[in-house]
């Protein structure tokens, strides 16, 4: 008997921990950082095989340093197309740091750091769960994607290392994604990021380079955040609106505080646009998101499920003139768990590129009708009822 009743009273008491642990950790978690404000030339890659193409041409034209943080790094053969390239740069001379986050390459090999290490290339996992908050650690995932090179070019977006963004998984097929190249001003502050991310990681410190670049024709700021300011940077942008909002996210899980700022704005007569895809990469993600697009689908949001493959781009799109872009999914992980790299975009000619790029997505999506949450069926009902016990950590 006293069995019976100690096995739920240590279960009761481990969920409680882990829940004070997380909520205490969240509470510490570092202030968000904010750059200045720059000009750089951008360009948008919205495939797989093309942002590979450009990378790589620009890892093999560096001279001095190459700075490069994924959130996930597969083995397999793009993936050690990559190292390769990383490893023959720092046989020339060229300072090349690589990390990646440790729960999202889980896979990569012991023997993959090793090849790397006596290549020259100096490398490192972030985000490894330590006390007093081993729970909070644990979530704490470096989201970010960072590439520096030489000072000069930058890129920052929702690819990550891996044969799926080639179209390669059965799975998911059509990979669709938004990432950025960056020349010109700025670059150093995505260098400094990368080299706090690196002492936190691994306790060595390095200058950020010194660097004069040449301006370009877009206006442009980055947002270094680790748990906090993020929520605060949507809801800002959302009560700006004046006339429209586009959400585009792979998934979409805001919780309650945000979705009501939508709604807000929704009062004011601002037409909101969601767009996220038919199908989930990750079980149950689709159904966390129902209580949520159902609720602004109630108030006249329109939601559009991305039926060419799989949407992961992450936009949030402000009156057609401004855009947020970067790492960050529409979900409280996101907003309060992750580390993510932000950029918002103030004109230029990008932003009408990005434009175009999300009207050609909205037709190749299917909008949902004003019943379309009515008509689920009970198993639907019964995951979505499920999953929205854990969402907040999804």
């Amino acid at each position: 008997m006293r069995k019976v009743l100690f096995t739920p009273l240590l279960l009761f008491l481990l969920i409680g921990w882990v829940y004070l642990d997380i909520e205490k950790g969240v509470k510490e978690a570092d202030a968000a950082k904010q750059s200045s404000f720059h000009y750089a030339d951008f360009q948008m890659y919205n495939a797989g095989q093309n942002l590979y193409d450009s990378l790589f041409s620009d890892i093999q034209k560096a001279k001095e340093y190459i700075y490069i943080h994924f959130f996930i790094i597969r083995n397999d053969e793009i993936s050690n197309k990559f190292l390769t390239l990383l490893e023959d740069k720092a046989k020339l001379g060229v300072d090349v740091k690589l990390s990646t986050d440790r729960m999202g390459s889980f896979l990569f090999k012991k023997s993959m750091r090793e090849r790397l290490r006596k290549a020259g290339v100096q490398f490192t996992f972030s985000g490894k769960p330590t006390f007093p908050h081993f729970f909070y650690t644990l979530q704490n995932r470096n989201h970010r994607r960072i590439t520096v090179i030489d000072g000069t070019t930058a890129y920052i977006g929702g690819f990550n290392m891996g044969k799926e963004h080639l179209d390669q998984d059965k799975r998911v097929g059509h990979w669709e994604d938004y990432h950025f190249r960056i020349s010109g001003d700025g670059a150093q502050d995505m260098e400094r990021q990368f080299l706090l991310d690196w002492k936190n990681n691994t306790g060595d410190s390095f200058p950020v380079h010194s660097s004069s670049p040449i301006n370009g024709n877009t206006g442009y700021d980055y947002l270094f955040t680790d748990g906090k300011g993020l929520a605060e940077r949507y809801q800002d942008w959302i009560m700006k609106a004046s006339h429209s909002i586009v959400i585009a996210s792979p998934y979409f899980i805001p919780g309650k505080k945000m979705v009501d700022e939508l709604i807000e704005a929704r009062k004011r007569g601002v037409a909101i646009k969601i767009l996220v895809p038919l199908n989930s990469n990750f079980p149950m993600i689709k159904q966390a998101a129902y209580p949520y697009l159902r609720e602004l689908l109630k108030n006249g949001a329109e939601i559009y499920l991305y039926q060419n493959g799989f949407f992961h781009g992450k936009v949030l799109s402000i009156d057609g003139k401004y855009v947020m872009t970067g790492t960050p999914n529409f979900d409280t992980r996101t907003f309060y768990l992750n580390k993510e790299s932000v950029c918002s975009i103030y004109g230029g000619p990008i932003i009408a590129e990005i434009q175009k790029k999300l009207q050609d997505e909205f037709r190749m999506s299917k909008r949902i009708s004003d019943t379309y949450f009515d008509d689920l069926n009970i198993w639907e009902r019964f995951l979505e009822r499920t999953i929205s016990i854990v969402s907040f950590y999804l």
